[in-house]
């Protein structure tokens, strides 16, 4: 039996890592830039004695910061010992490379593989306990679902804290229950404790099974599921539950040097994160922003974020405990009860929260796995009685149909696993209006697209997830979300703006902003199965080849203070009551009032008398430069800006050729650079 295992562990091992390290620089999660920035400071902290500030997070992350702390580390010492072979430019001295704020991609690779090995490892010792717990058949069936369900898998592969929680629970719950059962032994209790302090110190969401576990021997000693879970008396058990809570305390601390010494700050410090997260808001969920996306989030979620071959494991489950001809022929129903109620108290737990993201449900799937596995068993079964099939010829094939089920749904996503979306509801396309979307997947794309451009390291671009960016981008980021103190947005010192999926959904950072942009054309769009994810706009600052392309080019001086080098139209004829995109290039030479705006209108080219008073002007729009968001006195002599309006033609305007003017007004000086001058022409048609 051993020789037969021993491949099928392998293979699962193997699997699971080729899984989480294929196309390793791919889709970088955009809190992993976080993770090893405080992995860096976790371990610097440590050589230095500081651990009191080895708290860097409320989750608190401590298993994700030895693991990426320990993998930057190695980074440093093989950049130090083997300058050029990572690739990548670092500090020679090891406390100046552990304390970067921005890590190339290249520096990703080691700490994934790290976690990769970790999380791998995990799966082999699930199946080994699902085995023990409720057999081989539903052990190989779980697997197969779990190894290749999306959206897990899409986490697995993220230096975050949801792999390890996810895995250390599951672990901790199948050890629990081997406990409890009448072969249960100590040792159990132990390696339950220990893999649930590891997985709480991962993301402190993991106490959540405490009060399910609780329950569970509550309804255990209440004379529930005898067959498999004895009554052991209420002293026994509490005993038991107090030795595996202090188990899970003991390893909390033992890993943690911040409790360490500083016990009350962690927990503070644990407590007031907690609270300031789950009052976040700015969520947007069914196509609104919303500060609670409500009781419909999570069941959405799960009709979204699961394979449909995890969703039909699931209902077959769900037959099997509502229904007691089934429920009897199961043999390890309490088992089954048992993994049902703790998924269930999760899922409720989280339902009972304000802030609601769909990650959160990683911490139930391994559990809904092994759900799906009893119900795809007696699915099985099912056939096995009506086609007159061996049980044994289809069971024993089972996990493999499974498993080739789960590569359909799998494949087509690689390595954009994250962006799956359940293709029988609609998919992206229609989960883009339900749900916010977008972790970082398809950044990475928009910045090898600009990392084209001629004279990249000296190009700026803003980017939302700026860290995240950076890792990929070879030129210089500005972030979207950040004014400097002289109320300077940096956007506005970018050649180019990259906006992201959820942002917009947020109307981050302001819908002004968006706007502004919104009503230009994007210069490309990373698009990733029907969903739009991530669009690249030119900035306010243009690049020399932009100004190549000018459609018409002038040099054309208002007072020697403001040249304009020439326009873009989005169109040279236009309807009465249709809106017209025009983009001026203004090269600025001397500074000029803040409350300076350009005056755009239409005048009749067959009627110009100028004793006339506004004869046949039409007054298009008069607003201030890039939307107010540039102030002209602050610009630097020599500046080129573009800057864009949207002139809205009036419905009564005659069809005919008019010429266009522009000029800059001040509404405390007037005209103060001169009279409008006249810059091309415009036909207006029916």
């Amino acid at each position: 039996m051993k020789a037969k295992a021993s491949p099928l562990l392998l293979a699962i091992f193997i699997i699971s890592l080729i899984l989480r390290t294929l196309a390793i620089t791919a889709s970088l999660n955009t809190d992993e830039g976080l993770w090893i920035y405080r992995g860096s400071q976790f371990v610097k902290r440590l050589f230095e004695g500081d651990f009191t500030h080895t708290i860097l997070k409320h989750h608190p992350g401590v298993p994700n910061m030895w693991l990426t702390g320990s993998s930057m580390l190695l980074n440093c010492w093989l950049h130090k010992l083997f300058p050029g072979f990572l690739g990548v430019d670092l500090p020679s001295d090891i406390g100046a490379c552990l304390n970067l704020e921005e890590f190339p991609i290249n520096l990703y690779i080691i700490p994934r593989i790290v976690q990769a090995v970790v999380t791998s490892a995990c799966m082999v010792y699930v199946y080994v306990l699902t085995k023990r717990l409720l057999g081989q058949a539903v052990a190989l069936c779980t697997i197969s679902l779990l190894l290749l369900e999306p959206f897990f898998v899409a986490y697995q592969r993220f230096i975050t804290t949801d792999a390890l929680q996810a895995d250390f629970a599951i672990l901790a719950v199948l050890l629990f229950l081997l406990y409890l059962r009448k072969d249960g032994k100590r040792k159990f209790l132990f390696a339950s404790g220990i893999f649930l302090g590891l997985s709480t110190a991962a993301k402190i969401t993991a106490l959540f099974l405490l009060p399910a576990i609780a329950l569970l021997i509550v309804l255990i000693e209440l004379g529930f599921w005898r067959s498999s879970f004895p009554q052991r008396g209420w002293k026994q058990q509490f005993r038991g539950y107090a030795l595996w809570g202090t188990t899970i305390l003991v390893v909390f601390v033992l890993i943690f040097p911040a409790m360490w010494v500083s016990p009350g700050y962690v927990l503070d410090r644990i407590h007031q994160g907690v609270l300031q997260e789950s009052d976040r808001g700015f969520l947007f969920f069914l196509g609104q922003l919303t500060h609670s996306p409500g009781i419909l989030f999570y069941p959405l979620v799960l009709a979204y974020r699961l394979s449909p071959v995890l969703q039909a494991g699931l209902l077959a489950t769900s037959a099997i405990l509502f229904i007691p001809k089934l429920r009897r022929q199961q043999e390890k129903m309490p088992e089954i009860a048992a993994v049902a109620l703790i998924t269930l108290w999760v899922l409720l737990i989280l339902s009972a929260s304000d802030n609601k993201i769909d990650r959160y449900i990683n911490l139930c799937l391994p559990m809904l796995a092994i759900l799906a596995a009893v119900g795809w068993l007696e699915i099985i079964a099912g056939i096995t009685q009506r086609k007159n099939i061996l049980p044994s010829s289809l069971a024993g094939r089972g996990y493999i149909v499974l498993f080739l089920l789960q590569l359909v749904f799998l494949l087509p996503y690689h390595p954009y696993y994250l962006a799956y979306y359940n293709p029988l509801l609609g998919g992206g396309r229609v989960a883009q209006n339900i749900f916010m979307i977008g972790q970082g997947e398809g950044l990475e794309k928009a910045a090898q697209w600009l990392n084209l451009l001629p004279n990249v390291k000296k190009t700026k671009v803003a980017s939302w997830y700026s860290r995240y960016f950076s890792s990929y981008f070879h030129g210089q980021i500005l972030p979207i979300d950040k004014r400097v103190p002289s109320g300077i947005q940096p956007w506005t010192q970018a050649n180019r703006v990259v906006f992201y999926k959820n942002q917009l959904q947020r109307q981050l950072p302001e819908p002004k902003m968006l706007n502004y942009f919104a009503m230009q054309q994007p210069l490309y769009t990373v698009r990733l199965h029907d969903i739009d994810y991530v669009w690249v706009y030119p900035g306010p600052l243009p690049l020399p080849e932009d100004l190549k392309r000018i459609q018409f080019p002038l040099s054309l001086s208002f007072k020697e203070q403001v040249r304009l080098l020439g326009y873009d139209l989005n169109k040279t004829k236009v309807s009465a009551n249709e809106d017209l995109l025009i983009t001026f290039y203004w090269e600025f030479l001397a500074p000029l009032p803040r409350d300076i705006s350009v005056k755009i209108g239409l005048r009749d080219r067959f009627i110009h008398n100028s004793s006339v008073p506004n004869d046949n002007f039409t007054n298009l729009a008069n607003a201030p430069l890039v939307d107010g968001y540039v102030f002209p006195e602050q610009i630097t002599t020599g500046t080129v800006v573009r800057d864009i309006h949207k002139l809205k033609i009036p419905p009564s305007t005659s069809p005919q050729h008019y010429q266009l003017e522009v000029g800059w007004f001040s509404p405390s000086k007037g005209e103060v650079l001169g009279k409008p001058a006249v810059i091309g022409e415009l036909e207006v048609v029916k």
